[in-house]
């Protein structure tokens, strides 16, 4: 069974693009070590296409090779915290309205072109100071939402989570810089991710 992992620099962290088997050190290594040992009895191949910086208009020009031609069973998504971050750190906001139209463009494609299953995995911020980003990141959450009642097998509401982690320690705890998780955060996101995932291998196995 064939598990992709798409997204952004959260989702890459660290992988090395020159060995297309490399997961990273990232949430998607303790995801896919999770799982393993969950099915012990299931052959898996982890893939991790996430891509530093990407915002879903990167993610576009790059779908057909890095994500249809894999041709996933299932497949997880998070995108979207760049979409928000390049507003405040390079004036180039994109609208929720584009954000969202992007998405349906991408996943109207993966669903029509694959037949995998898939978990979208909430955009989300971890920073000290809550208001900061949030205005922008709202909108681009609930178009999110939007898109995953449409297209998604299941949804992770990791920005929600989050905010619960931080009542058990504080954000530096969980993220080095409000964005990137520190090993506390890979760890719980690992998990989360893996537990989320479950009942779509068990959906997949089922229809073998």
């Amino acid at each position: 069974m064939k598990i992709l992992f798409q997204g952004d620099s959260i989702t890459e962290w660290n992988r090395d693009k020159s060995n297309p088997e490399d997961l990273g050190s990232g949430y998607v290594r303790v995801a896919a070590e999770a799982i393993a040992a969950m099915f012990p009895n299931e052959e898996f191949t982890f893939v991790n296409r996430g891509v530093s910086g990407d915002r879903t208009r990167e993610l576009l020009k790059r779908w057909q090779e890095d994500t249809v031609d894999v041709q996933p069973d299932i497949m997880t998504l998070m995108i979207g915290v760049n979409d928000c971050w390049r507003r405040y750190d390079m004036n180039d906001p994109m609208t929720a309205e584009e954000y969202e139209q992007n998405l349906r463009s991408l996943l109207r494609d993966f669903k029509e072109n694959t037949n995998a299953k898939l978990l979208m995995i909430e955009p989300f911020t971890v920073h000290e100071d809550t208001d900061l980003w949030r205005e922008d990141l709202y909108l681009k959450i609930n178009a999110y939402r939007r898109v995953a009642k449409e297209f998604a097998d299941a949804y992770l509401p990791m920005d929600g989570i989050i905010a619960m982690l931080c009542v058990e320690a504080p954000p530096s705890h969980w993220s080095m810089d409000g964005i990137h998780l520190a090993e506390p955060g890979i760890e719980r996101m690992g998990q989360y991710v893996a537990q989320a995932v479950a009942p779509l291998i068990r959906q997949v196995q089922s229809h073998v």
